[in-house]
Protein backbone atom coordinates (compact mmCIF):
# COMPACT_ATOMS: atom_id res chain seq x y z
CA UNK A 1 0.00 0.00 0.00
CA UNK A 2 1.01 3.16 -0.99
CA UNK A 3 1.59 6.07 1.31
CA UNK A 4 -0.86 8.01 -0.13
CA UNK A 5 -3.41 4.95 0.29
CA UNK A 6 -2.29 4.91 3.96
CA UNK A 7 -3.04 8.43 4.65
CA UNK A 8 -6.58 7.97 3.31
CA UNK A 9 -7.22 4.96 5.44
CA UNK A 10 -6.05 6.92 8.23
CA UNK A 11 -8.44 9.87 7.27
CA UNK A 12 -11.39 7.08 6.90
CA UNK A 13 -10.74 5.97 9.95
CA UNK A 14 -10.48 8.79 11.77
CA UNK A 15 -14.08 9.94 10.16
CA UNK A 16 -15.61 6.69 11.38
CA UNK A 17 -14.33 7.56 14.93
CA UNK A 18 -14.78 11.11 15.37
CA UNK A 19 -18.29 11.40 13.63
CA UNK A 20 -19.38 15.26 13.28
CA UNK A 21 -21.27 16.77 15.98
CA UNK A 22 -23.97 19.31 15.42
CA UNK A 23 -24.33 23.34 16.49
CA UNK A 24 -26.20 22.06 19.51
CA UNK A 25 -23.98 19.35 20.57
CA UNK A 26 -21.01 21.58 19.96
CA UNK A 27 -22.31 24.24 21.86
CA UNK A 28 -22.92 21.73 24.93
CA UNK A 29 -19.48 20.66 24.73
CA UNK A 30 -18.32 23.95 24.94
CA UNK A 31 -20.04 24.73 27.85
CA UNK A 32 -19.36 21.43 29.35
CA UNK A 33 -15.71 22.72 29.33
CA UNK A 34 -16.41 26.00 30.57
CA UNK A 35 -17.64 24.68 33.62
CA UNK A 36 -14.65 22.36 34.18
CA UNK A 37 -12.26 25.09 33.66
CA UNK A 38 -14.07 27.09 35.85
CA UNK A 39 -13.99 24.46 38.36
CA UNK A 40 -10.66 23.56 38.25
CA UNK A 41 -9.52 27.45 38.51
CA UNK A 42 -11.47 27.05 41.94
CA UNK A 43 -10.45 23.85 43.09
CA UNK A 44 -6.43 25.60 42.40
CA UNK A 45 -7.26 28.12 44.24
CA UNK A 46 -8.33 25.89 47.19
CA UNK A 47 -5.21 23.83 47.01
CA UNK A 48 -2.93 26.71 46.85
CA UNK A 49 -4.43 27.65 49.56
CA UNK A 50 -4.72 24.99 52.22
CA UNK A 51 -0.70 24.43 51.08
CA UNK A 52 -0.69 28.05 52.49
CA UNK A 53 -2.80 26.71 55.65
CA UNK A 54 -5.63 28.50 54.97
CA UNK A 55 -9.41 26.96 54.88
CA UNK A 56 -11.82 28.36 51.91
CA UNK A 57 -15.20 29.19 51.54
CA UNK A 58 -17.39 29.11 48.57
CA UNK A 59 -17.62 33.58 49.17
CA UNK A 60 -14.58 33.41 47.89
CA UNK A 61 -15.21 31.98 44.73
CA UNK A 62 -18.02 34.05 43.64
CA UNK A 63 -15.37 37.39 45.36
CA UNK A 64 -12.89 36.00 42.46
CA UNK A 65 -16.09 35.86 39.79
CA UNK A 66 -14.82 32.73 39.08
CA UNK A 67 -18.18 31.08 37.00
CA UNK A 68 -18.46 30.54 33.64
CA UNK A 69 -19.75 32.42 31.23
CA UNK A 70 -23.48 31.60 30.80
CA UNK A 71 -24.37 30.27 34.20
CA UNK A 72 -28.08 28.26 34.07
CA UNK A 73 -29.26 30.21 37.42
CA UNK A 74 -27.70 27.66 40.01
CA UNK A 75 -24.37 30.20 41.71
CA UNK A 76 -21.36 28.57 40.71
CA UNK A 77 -20.27 28.02 44.46
CA UNK A 78 -23.68 26.17 45.15
CA UNK A 79 -22.80 24.34 41.63
CA UNK A 80 -19.12 23.43 42.46
CA UNK A 81 -20.15 22.57 46.69
CA UNK A 82 -22.94 20.34 45.55
CA UNK A 83 -20.44 18.52 42.91
CA UNK A 84 -17.94 17.99 45.65
CA UNK A 85 -20.51 16.48 48.30
CA UNK A 86 -21.98 14.14 44.94
CA UNK A 87 -18.52 12.83 43.92
CA UNK A 88 -16.36 11.07 45.97
CA UNK A 89 -14.15 13.57 48.50
CA UNK A 90 -11.89 13.07 51.66
CA UNK A 91 -13.37 12.23 54.72
CA UNK A 92 -12.80 14.77 57.77
CA UNK A 93 -10.32 12.99 59.99
CA UNK A 94 -6.38 12.50 59.94
CA UNK A 95 -5.19 11.36 56.89
CA UNK A 96 -3.58 7.68 56.81
CA UNK A 97 -0.94 6.76 54.77
CA UNK A 98 0.42 8.79 51.25
CA UNK A 99 -2.11 11.48 49.75
CA UNK A 100 -1.77 13.51 47.14
CA UNK A 101 -3.09 16.50 45.21
CA UNK A 102 -5.06 16.03 41.60
CA UNK A 103 -2.35 17.94 39.20
CA UNK A 104 -4.67 21.23 37.91
CA UNK A 105 -6.32 20.81 34.37
CA UNK A 106 -3.29 22.11 32.44
CA UNK A 107 -0.78 19.96 33.92
CA UNK A 108 -3.27 17.01 32.86
CA UNK A 109 -3.63 18.03 29.25
CA UNK A 110 -0.13 18.54 29.21
CA UNK A 111 -0.29 22.28 28.02
CA UNK A 112 -2.37 20.96 24.62
CA UNK A 113 -5.56 22.41 23.40
CA UNK A 114 -8.45 19.63 23.13
CA UNK A 115 -9.95 19.19 19.99
CA UNK A 116 -13.18 20.70 19.26
CA UNK A 117 -15.74 18.79 20.48
CA UNK A 118 -13.47 16.90 22.56
CA UNK A 119 -15.12 16.72 26.73
CA UNK A 120 -13.09 17.91 29.34
CA UNK A 121 -12.51 15.12 31.95
CA UNK A 122 -14.45 15.69 35.43
CA UNK A 123 -12.33 17.29 38.13
CA UNK A 124 -11.35 14.77 40.94
CA UNK A 125 -12.20 16.14 44.35
CA UNK A 126 -11.07 13.37 46.33
CA UNK A 127 -8.73 14.80 48.11
CA UNK A 128 -11.24 17.74 49.15
CA UNK A 129 -12.66 18.03 52.40
CA UNK A 130 -16.08 19.62 53.51
CA UNK A 131 -16.75 21.31 57.12
CA UNK A 132 -19.53 22.16 58.11
CA UNK A 133 -20.57 25.48 60.30
CA UNK A 134 -23.09 27.25 61.42
CA UNK A 135 -21.37 30.38 59.57
CA UNK A 136 -20.30 28.57 56.35
CA UNK A 137 -19.28 25.89 54.40
CA UNK A 138 -15.28 25.41 54.78
CA UNK A 139 -13.15 23.17 52.32
CA UNK A 140 -9.70 22.16 52.39
CA UNK A 141 -7.55 19.84 50.34
CA UNK A 142 -6.41 16.61 52.92
CA UNK A 143 -2.75 16.20 51.37
CA UNK A 144 -1.97 19.71 51.64
CA UNK A 145 -3.07 20.74 55.25
CA UNK A 146 -3.37 18.86 58.06
CA UNK A 147 -6.52 17.60 59.81
CA UNK A 148 -5.68 19.15 63.36
CA UNK A 149 -4.78 22.40 61.66
CA UNK A 150 -7.81 22.40 59.48
CA UNK A 151 -9.90 22.23 63.24
CA UNK A 152 -8.15 24.70 64.19
CA UNK A 153 -8.88 27.07 61.75
CA UNK A 154 -12.54 26.06 61.72
CA UNK A 155 -12.85 26.28 65.26
CA UNK A 156 -11.74 29.53 65.04
CA UNK A 157 -13.49 31.07 61.89
CA UNK A 158 -16.71 29.62 63.74
CA UNK A 159 -15.66 32.26 67.04
CA UNK A 160 -16.74 29.01 69.18
CA UNK A 161 -13.79 29.35 71.41
CA UNK A 162 -14.92 26.57 74.44
CA UNK A 163 -15.38 24.66 71.57
CA UNK A 164 -12.13 25.31 70.07
CA UNK A 165 -10.42 24.55 73.37
CA UNK A 166 -11.90 20.81 74.24
CA UNK A 167 -11.61 19.79 70.91
CA UNK A 168 -8.21 20.86 70.55
CA UNK A 169 -6.87 19.07 74.01
CA UNK A 170 -9.03 16.01 73.42
CA UNK A 171 -7.14 15.53 69.65
CA UNK A 172 -3.30 16.09 70.74
CA UNK A 173 -4.61 13.76 73.86
CA UNK A 174 -5.79 11.02 71.52
CA UNK A 175 -4.00 11.72 68.46
CA UNK A 176 -0.58 11.65 69.62
CA UNK A 177 -1.25 11.43 72.89
CA UNK A 178 0.18 14.20 74.52
CA UNK A 179 -1.13 17.17 76.61
CA UNK A 180 -1.38 21.16 75.33
CA UNK A 181 0.91 23.80 76.92
CA UNK A 182 -1.01 26.80 77.45
CA UNK A 183 1.70 28.51 75.09
CA UNK A 184 0.38 26.59 72.55
CA UNK A 185 -2.56 28.83 72.11
CA UNK A 186 -0.66 32.11 71.88
CA UNK A 187 0.75 30.73 68.40
CA UNK A 188 -1.78 30.67 65.24
CA UNK A 189 -4.32 30.55 64.63
CA UNK A 190 -6.02 30.80 68.36
CA UNK A 191 -3.73 34.18 69.39
CA UNK A 192 -4.88 33.86 72.75
CA UNK A 193 -3.19 35.17 75.53
CA UNK A 194 -2.69 32.95 78.69
CA UNK A 195 -4.96 34.81 80.93
CA UNK A 196 -7.95 33.91 78.23
CA UNK A 197 -6.82 29.92 78.00
CA UNK A 198 -7.08 30.20 82.24
CA UNK A 199 -10.77 31.54 81.95
CA UNK A 200 -11.57 28.92 79.33
CA UNK A 201 -10.50 26.22 81.39
CA UNK A 202 -12.30 27.70 84.59
CA UNK A 203 -15.64 28.05 82.67
CA UNK A 204 -15.49 23.82 82.07
CA UNK A 205 -15.24 23.54 85.70
CA UNK A 206 -18.61 21.95 87.33
CA UNK A 207 -19.36 20.56 83.90
CA UNK A 208 -20.01 17.00 83.63
CA UNK A 209 -19.60 16.69 80.05
CA UNK A 210 -16.25 18.21 80.39
CA UNK A 211 -15.08 16.61 83.35
CA UNK A 212 -11.82 15.27 81.26
CA UNK A 213 -10.52 18.41 81.01
CA UNK A 214 -7.39 17.81 83.22
CA UNK A 215 -4.60 20.84 84.10
CA UNK A 216 -1.30 20.33 85.94
CA UNK A 217 1.82 21.92 86.26
CA UNK A 218 5.34 21.19 85.50
CA UNK A 219 8.39 21.68 87.40
CA UNK A 220 8.48 24.96 86.25
CA UNK A 221 5.44 25.94 86.27
CA UNK A 222 4.42 26.00 82.83
CA UNK A 223 0.46 24.72 82.90
CA UNK A 224 -0.60 21.64 80.52
CA UNK A 225 -4.07 20.44 79.58
CA UNK A 226 -5.05 16.68 79.07
CA UNK A 227 -8.04 14.47 78.51
CA UNK A 228 -8.64 11.77 80.91
CA UNK A 229 -10.21 10.13 77.97
CA UNK A 230 -7.20 9.03 76.55
CA UNK A 231 -4.43 10.06 79.53
CA UNK A 232 -4.66 9.17 82.72
CA UNK A 233 -3.39 11.83 85.16
CA UNK A 234 0.02 9.80 85.60
CA UNK A 235 0.26 9.92 81.87
CA UNK A 236 -0.40 13.32 81.54
CA UNK A 237 1.56 15.18 84.37
CA UNK A 238 4.40 12.81 82.89
CA UNK A 239 4.70 13.63 79.81
CA UNK A 240 4.14 17.51 80.64
CA UNK A 241 7.13 17.18 82.40
CA UNK A 242 8.72 15.57 79.67
CA UNK A 243 7.97 18.27 76.99
CA UNK A 244 7.60 21.21 79.04
CA UNK A 245 11.49 20.61 80.72
CA UNK A 246 13.35 17.58 79.92
CA UNK A 247 12.86 17.53 75.98
CA UNK A 248 14.06 21.16 76.41
CA UNK A 249 16.94 20.26 78.28
CA UNK A 250 17.49 17.09 76.12
CA UNK A 251 16.79 18.00 72.29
Amino acid sequence: MTPEEDQRVEAAADEQAAPELSTGELEAVRAHNERVRAMDRALSDLRQRSYEGKLTTPARWKRLALAPEGPDGVPFEDTLVGYIEEHEHAEDGPAIGQMSAPAPLDVQLAGREPDEGELLPEPDVSDIVLLYGKKAIYLYSKPLLSNSFAHALFLTAENDDITTFIDVVRTESRTYPRPVSILSFMNPPYLWPTDKTRNLFEQLQGEEAFSDIHTCLTSENETFFYSTLYLSDAQGKALAEWYGVEKVRNP
